[in-house]
């Protein structure tokens, strides 16, 4: 499978790379493939990542400049990564609570019909019930999601699962 990595970037250091880098390295050994968001976001022509110049817009008060970017790079560039992909693991932590892009992405993930796998270091009760109600399971650590995708076959039923409810419960709405 194709895992598109979702976490939070904006408020995390160096936007949530090392996970992502060190979930990639396992995923790989596992025969899997990932799209990873911050590969996907090519520096502008001076070197600055596209969320970092969003910061720099925000603390300067460019707002409309920020909602341009947003729209026409941005939410494009995660869509097109979901799109690409088999299925989204969401790593919720504290930097997701304060931003909107993961949950967006899980969101589209769902609507996409992809299962949506949430790793946590939170107590499940403490996950938004919408995110809950997108996924497919629900870990409190990415070795309780590795021993979950031993069994390719679960992954698989999890792939039809989704797509069964994506029908069931967005039929004609997309």
């Amino acid at each position: 499978m194709i895992f598109y990595l979702s976490g939070g970037m904006e408020y995390k250091t160096n936007l949530g790379v090392k996970w992502r880098t060190w979930i990639t390295g396992e995923l790989k050994e596992w025969g899997h493939g990932v799209v990873d968001p911050t590969q996907l976001e090519a520096p502008e022509n001076n070197d600055e990542r596209l969320q970092y110049k969003l910061g720099r817009l925000k603390r300067e008060g460019r707002f409309d400049e920020i909602r341009e970017i947003a729209r026409h790079s941005m939410f494009r560039k995660d869509i097109f990564g979901i799109q690409m992909c088999d299925a989204t693991i969401v790593f919720y932590d504290k930097a997701v609570q304060r931003g909107a892009g993961t949950i967006s992405e899980a969101w589209e993930s769902y609507r996409e019909g992809k299962p949506v796998y949430v790793v946590t270091e939170f107590s499940l009760t403490e996950l938004p019930s919408w995110l809950i109600g997108e996924s497919v399971a629900l870990f409190t650590s990415f070795e309780a999601f590795f021993t979950y995708i031993k069994d390719e076959s679960r992954l698989l039923a999890d792939l039809l699962s989704a797509r069964e409810i994506r029908r069931e419960v967005l039929m004609g709405l997309y």
